[in-house]
């Protein structure tokens, strides 16, 4: 289930359009007015990373193409260890 979470995120976030000028956010520090969150702009870096944009999704937020290595790769080990648990029950 976690994985296939992740990949709806990652498979919504390469069709979110940065460039409308208005976003979704649930960061608690921005609905209590601080201006920067270490979070902030991940998923717009990400979004942007899949457009092809890398110096803006640099910019946006540095960690934003690390976030997705990362991500794939727990998709890939939650995926391979699905197919161990339910594939040797045959």
């Amino acid at each position: 289930m976690e994985g296939f979470c992740w990949v709806l995120a990652l498979v919504a976030l390469a069709f979110y359009d940065c460039s409308s000028g208005t976003h979704f956010t649930i960061c608690p520090l921005a609905f209590a007015g601080i201006d920067w969150c270490p979070g902030c702009g991940l998923g717009r870096s990400i979004s942007l990373l899949f457009h092809g944009e890398i110096k803006e999704s640099i910019t946006m937020h540095p960690l934003g193409m690390f976030a997705v290595i990362i991500l794939i790769f727990r998709i890939f080990i939650l995926t391979k260890n699905h197919f161990k648990t339910y594939g040797s029950r045959n």
